[in-house]
């Protein structure tokens, strides 16, 4: 069963006649750019071409003492009361030598596999209206999602579910909900989706702090190979208990917000298994959060 639906899964996900996998890999591509303008752009041209209807929602950010106008993207499908948000960050670390990050495992790649999600997910009835986001400025501390938070939707919010750093690896790892309905949820996702999810009580700080300051229902998720996965727990949850040795740094903390963080470092099927598990978390977020 699990090998059909995974052929059913690439068929659909095939771009332009190209292979899933090959597809993937030019997406993930096309967001190394020189500037975050540029980067904009080839988030609004891949929504474009996959016919998701946007808006771009501009905000007042920029780092301390030089301001500069942010812009999140929003893809808004079907109705509902309440929203959930399915998200992750575009923008890019900027370099010490003024220069962009390639910025494709923090977190183009998570922009492709949400876009790849959203596909599937706008074809089908939620009993919740799904906003899609595109945050800007997370880099500067988390600034687009926090102007989301104090914006006019704000207080619509049902659950967060956000994902940074899924660019290589096979072991997904995941913000720990504090909410009952939200941890029910992801615990239903991972089984529907035949994954082994490690839950992290302190997970690498991304955009779903924003609202979990707001006091909405969130998480986060991220893939790596498993030995680094069990590693940044340790890291992030074990301190001085962790019995790592003296400057040990998991991989990836070496690799984002450096010039490395490159496509020699994507795996187009990690991209794709982020999407799929992205549709299964907002299905489950439907059913159990209210």
């Amino acid at each position: 069963m699990r090998s059909v639906l995974t052929a059913l899964l690439a068929g659909s996900l095939c771009l332009a006649g190209l292979p899933a996998s090959a597809g993937t890999r030019e997406d993930v591509a096309s967001f190394v750019q020189p500037t975050q303008a540029g980067r904009l752009a080839a988030l609004e041209a891949l929504l474009k071409r996959e016919g998701l209807a946007y808006e771009i929602q501009t905000f007042e950010g920029g780092p301390k003492g030089k301001p500069m106008q942010g812009r999140n993207v929003v893809v808004t499908l079907g109705k509902g009361q309440r929203d959930l948000l399915l998200t992750a960050h575009y923008d890019a670390e900027v370099l010490k030598d003024g220069t962009l990050a390639g910025a494709v495992v923090d977190n183009a790649a998570s922009v492709v596999a949400i876009i790849q999600a959203a596909k599937t997910l706008g074809a089908g009835k939620l009993k919740h209206r799904l906003r899609v986001i595109f945050f800007d400025q997370e880099e500067l501390g988390l600034l687009g999602a926090k102007a989301y938070v104090a914006g006019p939707d704000g207080g619509r919010v049902a659950a967060v579910i956000n994902f940074d750093v899924n660019g290589y690896g096979d072991t997904p790892f995941f913000a720990d909900p504090k909410d009952p309905a939200l941890a029910k949820a992801v615990r239903q996702a991972c089984l529907a989706a035949a994954e082994d999810c490690l839950a992290f009580g302190a997970y690498p700080p991304s955009d779903h702090l924003a609202f979990r300051k707001a006091g909405a229902p969130e998480t986060s998720f991220s893939i790596l190979p498993a030995r680094e996965a069990h590693q940044l727990w340790l890291f992030a949850n074990a301190g001085k208990t962790s019995q790592m040795e003296a400057g040990f740094l998991p991989k990836v903390l070496g690799l984002i917000h450096t010039p490395n963080d490159n496509m020699d470092a994507v795996d187009p099927a990690t991209v794709e298994r982020a999407g799929r598990l992205a549709v299964e978390l907002v299905r489950a977020a439907d059913r159990t959060v209210k």
